[in-house]
C-alpha cells in the first residue's frame, strides 16, 4: 500500500471515530475540543486530526473559533427545528419502506425496543431511554433497505443532532408515542406507522415553536 493510500485511510480512520465521538456524545455540544487528546487517543500526529477538524467544520458538526479552537456545534431552537423537520419527512418515508421491507426480525427487534420502560425513571434509566430512542430511529433508516437513506443519515446525522438537549416532550409522552409507532410496525400499516411517526417528531418541533414563541412574549 503507498503512503498516499495509508495517509487518506488514516485521515477517513480519525474523522469518522471523531464523528461517533459527536454522535455519541463523547463530545458534548458546546464543547471545546482537545487535540492533544485526539492525537493520543488515536495514536496520530496533528497532521490527520486536524484535517478530520476541518472536515467536520465544513460538515457543521463544528465550529471554529479564531485563536480559541474548535467546538462542538450547538445548534438554536431554529435551527433545531428545522432538524426536526428534515427528519419528519425523511423518517416519514423510511418507515413506510421499512414496513415492506424489513425482516421479520428486524420488525422484532424494532417493536420490542421500548419493552421494560415504564415511569418513574431515574436519571441512569432516562439517559438509558434515550440511547434506545436514537439507536430506534437510526434503525428505521437502516431497515428501510434504500441506501440512499442511509447515505444521508451517514453523511449529515440529522438523528443524533436533535438529542442535544436530551428529550423534548416528558417521557410518559415519549414512550405512548412510540408505543403507537412500533404497534404499527407490529402489523406492518405503513400507513399508520408514517403518520404517527411524523406526528411524534413533528411534536417535538411544535414543543420547540411554543419556547420561542413564549420567550418573545417575555
Amino acid at each position: 500500500m503507498s503512503d498516499k493510500i495509508e495517509n487518506k485511510a488514516l485521515r477517513q480512520y480519525v474523522y469518522e471515530h471523531i464523528r461517533e465521538l459527536i454522535d455519541n456524545e463523547d463530545l458534548k455540544y458546546g464543547e471545546k475540543v482537545n487535540k492533544s487528546d485526539l492525537c493520543q487517543r488515536f495514536n496520530v500526529s496533528q497532521t490527520p486530526v486536524n484535517d478530520a477538524l476541518n472536515k467536520l467544520v465544513g460538515e457543521n458538526y463544528l465550529t471554529e473559533v479564531a485563536r480559541k479552537g474548535y467546538f462542538v456545534k450547538e445548534f438554536n431552537k431554529q435551527e433545531m427545528m428545522y432538524l426536526f423537520e428534515i427528519r419528519a419527512g425523511i423518517e416519514g418515508i423510511a418507515i413506510r419502506l421499512c414496513c415492506e421491507r424489513a425482516n421479520n426480525e428486524q420488525i422484532k427487534e424494532l417493536v420490542h425496543a421500548f419493552d421494560g420502560f415504564h415511569s418513574p425513571l431515574s436519571e441512569e434509566e432516562l439517559h438509558h431511554y434515550v440511547k434506545v430512542d436514537k439507536k430506534f430511529h437510526k434503525s428505521i433508516v437502516k431497515y428501510s433497505g434504500n441506501p440512499k437513506l442511509q447515505e444521508m443519515l451517514d453523511g449529515t446525522g440529522f438523528i443524533s443532532r436533535t438529542y442535544q438537549k436530551g428529550l423534548l416532550k416528558s417521557f410518559e409522552d415519549s414512550l405512548m408515542e412510540h408505543q403507537i409507532i412500533t404497534n404499527s410496525l407490529s402489523h406492518r400499516d405503513k400507513d399508520k406507522a408514517a403518520s404517527a411517526l411524523i406526528g411524534h417528531l413533528m411534536a417535538s418541533r411544535d414543543n420547540i415553536e411554543n419556547e420561542i414563541e413564549q420567550s418573545h412574549k417575555k
